[in-house]
């Protein structure tokens, strides 16, 4: 049980597949699970925007399609002879001519692998060998996928990032003009930091999980100041140049602690996690009545 026979697991050791390549390749070795596994490598691979030329040529050629006559149906069509045939895309063509398409990419396939008579040259069966180039295609499709899946990920979170920075700072900009102009004039327009409140309060609606960050974003969201325009009086008595004032400085206070909690959510997931599993999460900086 320990150790496994057969050519094509040394081959395969070799040709130095990487650790999730191997765990992959058991998946199409045996015959209960080959042809669902062969019919994810054809998607998979025969599909892809790179073959999808090669897997036209190949069944222009084999003679399973034609040329559609003139440009109608962009240059990936194909048209089908027959009765039930016409002009298809290879998607469709794919779908609705299974056995047609399996036959090419089967060619394909082979045509990618190993020359004819390599298998039998090193004391394999030719269906181990195809199942060996089989498994060595998911393997490196699955790969791919994995990375192009963990690279785009990546990037979203970056532009998410630089998103949710830069509107903090713009917010923050506008709100100390609005707020030094509050000070000179009660009636100061509000109308520039209400629009920079609502454009930063959006992104923070878009943070994505773990739960308790998604819900430290929309606690931050509510409770950003100025979503009204700062108060001219109270109680009836007009505010005078010092009640502005210490009114202003309370609102910066809260923008400073406010860029610092925005600061924590752009922080990794994992770490997002651990707090829920704690029960840690630091609740985000109350708005006041200035709210």
């Amino acid at each position: 049980m320990g150790e496994r026979r057969g050519s094509g697991g040394g081959r395969r050791a070799v040709l130095g597949v990487p650790a999730l390549a191997l765990l992959l390749l058991p998946a199409t070795a045996g015959p209960a699970v080959a042809d669902t596994g062969r019919n994810d490598v054809r998607l998979v691979y025969c599909l892809a925007d790179e073959h999808r030329g090669e897997l036209r040529d190949a069944a222009l050629r084999i003679g399973v399609v034609r040329r559609p006559a003139g440009t109608g149906g962009g240059v990936e069509a194909v048209e089908v002879p027959g009765r039930k045939g016409g002009v298809l895309s290879l998607d469709e063509w794919a779908e609705r001519h299974r056995g047609d398409f399996e036959r090419v990419c089967d060619a394909l396939l082979a045509a990618a692998g190993d020359p004819p008579g390599a298998s039998a040259d090193q004391g394999g069966s030719g269906q181990g060998g195809f199942l060996d180039g089989v498994g060595l295609l998911a393997a490196g499709a699955a790969l791919t996928l994995v990375g192009q899946m963990t690279e785009r990920i990546s990037a979203e979170r970056r532009t998410r990032g630089r998103q949710l920075a830069a509107a903090v700072r713009e917010f923050r900009r506008i709100a100390w003009l609005y707020l030094a102009a509050y000070e000179q004039d009660p009636d100061a327009d509000h109308a520039e930091a209400l629009r920079a409140r609502e454009a930063l309060s959006g992104l923070l609606a878009l943070v994505p999980g773990p739960a308790p960050r998604s819900e430290a974003a929309r606690r931050l969201a509510d409770s950003l100041p100025l979503a009204e325009a700062l108060p001219g009086s109270r109680d009836g008595q007009l505010l005078g140049p010092h009640e502005r004032k210490s009114e202003a400085s309370a609102v910066r206070t809260i923008l400073d602690r406010q860029a610092r909690d925005v600061g924590e959510l752009l922080r990794p997931a994992p770490l997002w996690w651990l707090r829920s599993i704690r029960g840690n999460g630091r609740p985000t900086s109350p708005g006041g009545h200035h709210g």
